[in-house]
């Protein structure tokens, strides 16, 4: 499994189906598009604590996970580990951020001083894309500037990051600004093209 995530729940409403229900999915539907991803802060090592906990507030969150190797004295097993550490996804309303911060395990929501600030849903995105493609990601040094692309086929179809190449390899970094972090999956060079 390399993400994690959970969806917001509509309103529920008793009684018949029909027009009632479809006004409660509408009204779900125009609340979702309302929201915005913003990036919780958590305590140390308390990722999947706090990603819990927004689930059981029924706080659409993404949790990007990747699997690695880890090795003890003893023994070696694979676990998972956040992508960028101390840090989640949560998508709310702006007056619902609230239940966010009073959630197991948050510390706060990232800010610049004057209040949270919302990640653009276009890098959580493409990083959800990323996370749920076939291909290995990597943790990758921030990538602030560089050359930009767009993926024109595979599993990351329209993904935007910038393009590294390395021993022959291509590689899309996909940066998240507001954490200073990136994250990173080969490409095939004929998969891609500038922007």
């Amino acid at each position: 499994m390399s993400a994690s995530g959970n969806r917001l729940p509509l309103d529920v409403v008793s009684g018949e189906h029909g027009a009632a229900s479809v006004e409660v999915e509408e009204r779900g539907d125009q609340r979702l598009a309302a929201a915005q991803w913003y990036a919780v802060y958590t305590r140390s090592r308390h990722e999947k604590v706090a990603h819990r906990a927004l689930a059981e507030k029924g706080v659409e969150s993404f949790l990007p996970l990747y699997d690695i190797l880890s090795s003890w004295k003893d023994r070696r097993k694979w676990v998972q580990k956040p992508v960028f550490p101390g840090y989640l996804f949560a998508r709310v309303l702006r007056n619902r951020v609230g239940l966010v911060r009073g959630a197991r395990g948050v510390v706060r929501l990232v800010s610049d001083g004057g209040g949270p600030v919302p990640v653009p849903a276009k890098e959580v995105e493409a990083v959800r894309q990323m996370m749920e493609s076939p291909l290995p990601v990597d943790r990758w040094p921030y990538l602030r500037s560089g050359k930009r692309v767009r993926v024109k086929a595979g599993s990351l179809k329209g993904a935007e990051g910038y393009i590294v190449t390395r021993r022959k390899q291509c590689r899309l970094v996909i940066s998240v600004h507001l954490l200073g972090r990136s994250v990173a999956t080969e490409v095939g060079i004929d998969c891609i093209e500038p922007i």
